[in-house]
């Protein structure tokens, strides 16, 4: 938060509106709920939520609820959590606007992996929406990921492979030795598209199913 006066002040309001409408993100994957406070903690700094059954499963592989307020998103990061209640700390200002996301996008599968070929270097996908595709791999210079560069993209898709152009829109570490790409899709035939939104679908499913598997 910028200062404590505009911390205290969406606290105040969210006091008042007692629920809060979230989101907690599962292999990119949103899945949405309704927590409501039940006790603030001033001194810990701490805020106790009665939780919803629909999310409390994700916390096992994620420790970030996210929530909109007067346009901005804010997170709120569990502390710890169990079927009926919630502790978090004070929300803060997220970094990562993914409550803003135009496209649905959705992690890949390990046993499954997407491979890209970007200029004929090969490269795997960790991410992939119809809008464009995540790669992690190593910190290691190559003129075919840099910042700002037009692409030749190849993805082997399951069954299919799809030719198209894209865009590098950014390269940023990830990790020791390692960096994150982002590609944007420039050129996408109407049929590729529809293509990834299956995939898409197909591992939203994957996803939903193996939460519903998760226990508390």
């Amino acid at each position: 938060m910028k200062d404590s006066k505009s911390l205290w002040k969406l606290i105040g309001e969210i006091k008042r509106k007692k629920k809060l409408e979230v989101a907690v993100f599962y292999e990119e994957v949103p899945i949405t709920g309704t927590i409501e406070i039940i006790d603030i903690d001033e001194t810990l700094e701490q805020i106790i939520w009665k939780a919803d059954k629909k999310i409390v499963p994700t916390l096992k592989e994620t420790r970030h609820i996210y929530f909109k307020h007067n346009g901005e998103i804010y997170i709120l990061t569990v502390i710890a959590y169990d079927q009926k209640e919630i502790a978090t700390s004070f929300p803060s200002y997220a970094l990562d606007q993914k409550l803003n996301r135009t496209y649905v996008r959705v992690k890949t599968s390990e046993k499954d992996p997407i491979l890209v070929m970007v200029d004929g270097y090969q490269l795997y996908a960790d991410d992939i929406s119809e809008a464009g595709v995540g790669i992690i791999t190593s910190e290691e210079e190559k003129e075919c990921v840099q910042e700002g560069k037009e692409c030749q993209l190849e993805i082997k898709l399951r069954n299919d492979t799809i030719k198209l152009k894209g865009i590098v829109v950014y390269r940023r570490k990830a990790g020791k030795g390692v960096i994150r790409i982002g590609i944007k899709f420039t050129e996408v035939k109407q049929k590729d598209r529809d293509k990834i939104a299956k995939y898409i679908m197909d591992r939203q499913r994957e996803i939903a199913k193996k939460i519903s598997l998760f226990k508390v």
